[in-house]
């Protein structure tokens, strides 16, 4: 009877070290292409969905893209803007940004001016063919992107 517990025993240990190993095995993070990203922005408008959370309201969608150059351009819900850009792998960040100074009213000129801002604390992106994340430190969620593929203009 001894050896038969002995037995039960250490085959539970076995099949639990067995069960605790195969959850041990490597989990290496593969390296980001900065050239696949940048592929991946470029060429599209990325249609702005959300700012972290706030919901997107008007008539004008607020627009980004990506240019080969370096540079970013786009609509804030009234007045066009144009800018630079540095991608690092995951890493993005936008330099100062210029737009129109058309007058907007006092909903979409709020929204212009949060979206604006929004954009020159991002530090991180997430890109997976037409959905595009950009993350702020922050910011308990992104500001969300969707794409029709085509150019803006």
């Amino acid at each position: 009877m001894f050896a038969r517990v002995y037995t039960v025993a250490i085959l539970g240990l076995l099949l639990s070290g067995l069960l605790l190993s195969a959850g041990c095995g490597s989990k290496e993070v593969t390296p980001v292409d900065p050239e696949a990203v940048k592929n991946e922005l470029i060429g599209k408008v990325w249609d702005c969905e959300s700012m972290f959370r706030r919901e997107i309201s008007g008539d004008v969608k607020l627009t980004l893209e990506f240019l080969a150059d370096g540079t970013v351009r786009g609509n804030g819900g009234c007045n066009s803007f144009t800018g630079t850009y540095s991608l690092a792998g995951e890493a993005l960040s936008f330099g100062p940004l210029a737009s129109t100074r058309k007058m907007c009213g006092a909903a979409a000129g709020e929204q212009e001016y949060s979206y604006f801002t929004f954009l020159a604390q991002i530090n991180k992106l997430k890109v997976d063919g037409d959905d595009l994340e950009l993350f702020a430190d922050e910011q308990p969620s992104p500001m969300v992107f969707s794409t029709g593929g085509g150019g803006l203009w």
